[in-house]
C-alpha cells in the first residue's frame, strides 16, 4: 500500500478451518463487488487511524459474513497474465513507496489481467470507472498483487508478460478509496507459480528450456497479521491493536496445489522431454512437488501436509527442455556506471511547499545529504540491486562496479531491461515492528518525507530490445520524465547510468547438455517421458 496521503501529523507518528486446499480455493462470487461493500467489510476510511494502526489498511473481501469466532474468508486464486493497459512497463516493479508504520520491507508488486473465470476479484464497475476501474494507473482494469520483498526471492520475482498462478488472499486495499472507491487485490499470497514466457524459452535458462517457478510460503506478512487481526476484532479498536501485538506470523498453508507448464512443439520426432526440478532455497524438511508429463503438458503438483510454527518455504524451478532443441544466446549485461547528478536530498528549508529546489519536487520533507538510493535492475526477468540494496549518495558521485545478469534469448527474441530507483525519506517512522527499525532496504535516519508524494523516485530507464543482436554494445540510459519526482530543471535527470551487452560464445558447451543419463537424473532430481498424445 502506497504512503501518499496517509502520513501525517509526524510527532505523533514517530513518538483453523485455515486448511483449504488450494485445489479447491474460493471463487469470487458474482458480480463484482462494489467498493462500498468494503466499509461493511471493515474498511474505516480515516487515513490518520490506519497510520497510527488503530483501524486496517487491509480487510478481507465478504468479511462482514464471517464471524469473529469463525475462519476468516478463503482463499482465492488467480490465475492469468502480467501486462497494464496504462504505463505497461511498470506492469511488475519495487513499489516506489510505502507505509512503515505497517511494513517490514517495501513491496514487490504486479499486475495481472485475470483470465475471463477469475475476472470477478476485480472489485468496481468498469463504466462507472469504480474500484479495481478508475484512473490510470498501471493497476487498473487489474488485479493488483503485492508481497514484501523479503519475503520474496529474487528466483520468484517476474517479467511483463509472464503468466501467474497464485492462490491468495482476496482483500480490500482500505487506504485507496478515492477516486473511486477501494480496489481489491490479492495482498498477500501463499502460493505462487510463475511461467516465464510462456509456451516459449525462459531467459532464465542456458538450454532454451520452458521454466516454472513454484514458491510457496507460511510468512503472512505483516498485510497477513493485519487482515487476521480485522477479522478477528470486528471494529473493536482497542482489541485491534492488542491483536497485532500477539497474532502469529505464520498461515496455515496445508493443502494440494496444481499447476502446469506448457512446452514448445518437440524439434524432431525423437526428441524426449527433459525435465529438471531444482531447488531454490527451500527450508528444511518441506515437501517436494510431483512432476509428471503428458505430451507437451507438465502438470505440478504439490502436497502440503503440516503447516509448522514457524518458517516453512518450497522454492523449486521447475525446466522441460527437448533433446536436440537449439540454444539459445548467452547474453552478459554488466552494470558499468551510476551517476547521481542529484542526491534527491536535501529538501527545502523549513519543509516550504517550494524554494526553488534543484533535488526534488516534494518541498516539505525533512531531509538531508547524502541520499538513499535504492536502484533495482532487470534484465528479461533476471533481478538484482546495486551496491546490496543501499547507495549514500551525493550530487555528482559515481558508482562503478554494478550487479552483472546473465539471460539466455533465442537468436530472434526480444528482450526487455528495466532500472527502477527509490530515494529513501522516512527513516524516522521505523517500521512495522518498532520506531527502533528501518523498512528494508531503506536505513533507519530522522528524515520524514512528504505527505503528498512520499519517498522520492529518481525514475525509472526502460530499453526494448528487438533480438540479442541488436542489444550487443554499450549503452547509456536517462530516466523517464514519467512517475518521478525529479525536477524538470535537471534536463538530464537526476542521474544516468551506463552498462553493456555482451555475448558470451559457450553454445557447444550447453549443447553437449542434451544427453541425460539416468544416474544424472536420480543425482539432480531430473525426469525424462517420451512423448505421449
Amino acid at each position: 500500500m502506497k504512503r501518499a496521503g496517509l502520513v501525517v501529523a509526524s510527532a505523533a507518528l514517530v513518538a483453523g478451518l485455515a486448511a483449504t486446499l488450494a485445489a479447491l480455493a474460493g471463487r469470487p462470487n458474482s458480480p463484482q463487488p462494489d467498493p462500498q461493500e468494503a466499509r461493511a467489510d471493515g474498511c474505516g476510511r480515516d487515513y490518520i487511524a490506519e497510520t497510527n494502526r488503530a483501524i486496517p489498511t487491509w480487510v478481507y473481501v465478504g468479511d462482514r459474513n464471517a464471524p469473529a469466532g469463525g475462519p476468516k474468508p478463503p482463499a482465492q486464486r488467480l490465475e492469468g497474465v502480467i501486462n497494464s493497459r496504462y504505463l505497461p512497463d511498470l506492469a511488475v516493479h519495487p513499489t516506489e513507496e510505502d507505509l512503515p508504520t505497517i511494513h517490514r520491507a517495501y513491496d514487490f508488486n504486479f499486475d495481472v489481467r485475470p483470465d475471463a473465470a477469475f475476472s470477478g476479484l476485480m472489485g468496481g464497475d468498469p463504466a462507472l470507472h469504480t474500484g479495481n476501474f478508475a484512473g490510470h494507473s498501471p493497476s487498473t482494469g487489474r488485479v493488483h498483487v503485492e508481497r514484501e520483498q523479503t519475503a520474496l526471492p529474487l528466483y520468484a520475482q517476474h517479467e511483463v508478460g509472464d503468466r501467474v498462478s497464485l492462490v491468495g488472499y482476496w482483500i480490500w486495499d482500505c487506504g485507496h478509496w478515492t477516486p473511486g472507491g477501494e480496489r481489491t487485490e490479492i495482498h498477500s499470497y501463499r502460493a505462487l507459480w510463475l511461467a516465464r514466457r510462456p509456451g516459449g524459452a525462459s531467459p532464465l535458462s542456458p538450454y532454451g528450456e520452458s521454466e516454472g517457478d513454484l514458491y510457496v510460503s507460511n510468512d503472512k506478512t505483516y498485510a497477513g497479521v493485519v487482515a487476521d487481526c480485522a477479522h478477528k476484532t470486528k471494529g473493536d479498536r482497542p482489541a485491534f491493536r492488542i491483536c497485532l501485538e500477539t497474532e502469529s506470523e505464520w498461515q496455515d498453508v496445508r493443502g494440494t496445489y496444481r499447476f502446469s507448464l506448457r512446452v514448445p512443439a518437440p524439434p524432431s520426432p525423437r526428441a524426449r522431454l527433459v525435465v529438471r526440478v531444482l531447488d531454490a532455497g527451500s527450508s528444511p524438511g518441506a515437501p517436494r512437488p510431483q512432476v509428471s508429463v503428458r505430451g507437451r503438458t507438465v502438470a505440478v503438483a504439490l502436497t502440503v501436509a503440516s503447516s509448522p510454527n514457524r518458517k516453512l518455504v518450497v522454492a523449486k524451478r521447475v525446466l522441460a527442455g527437448w533433446t536436440g532443441a537449439a540454444v539459445p544466446e548467452h547474453l552478459r549485461v554488466r552494470f558499468v556506471r551510476l551517476l547521481v547528478r542529484r542526491a534527491m536530498d536535501p529538501g527545502c528549508p523549513g519543509q516550504q511547499a517550494s524554494c526553488g529546489s534543484k533535488q526534488s519536487t516534494h518541498g516539505r520533507q525533512i531531509s538531508t545529504s547524502p541520499g538513499e538510493w535504492n536502484v533495482y535492475v532487470d534484465a528479461a526477468g533476471s533481478w538484482s540491486v546495486w551496491g546490496g540494496g543501499l547507495l549514500k549518495a551525493r550530487d555528482g558521485q559515481v558508482f562503478r562496479g554494478g550487479p552483472s545478469l546473465d539471460i539466455y534469448v533465442p537468436h530472434s527474441s526480444p528482450w526487455r531491461l528495466l532500472v527502477f530507483t527509490r530515494e529513501c525519506d522516512f527513516g524516522s517512522l521505523g517500521n512495522a515492528d518498532s520506531v527502533a527499525h528501518a523498512m528494508t532496504p531503506c536505513p533507519a535516519s530522522r528524515e520524514f518525507g512528504t505527505i503528498e508524494g512520499g519517498d522520492d523516485v529518481p525514475g525509472f530507464i526502460v530499453r526494448h530490445f528487438a533480438s540479442p543482436a541488436a542489444s550487443l554494445g554499450p549503452h547509456r540510459g536517462r530516466p523517464s520524465r514519467i512517475d518521478t519526482s525529479c525536477p524538470p530543471v535537471n534536463r538530464l535527470g537526476c542521474y544516468e547510468l551506463e552498462y553493456s551487452v555482451t555475448r558470451i560464445n559457450d553454445d557447444a558447451a550447453r549443447r553437449h547438455r542434451v544427453v541425460v543419463s539416468e544416474s544424472d537424473e536420480r543425482r539432480n532430481g531430473w525426469r525424462s517421458a517420451n512423448r505421449t498424445s
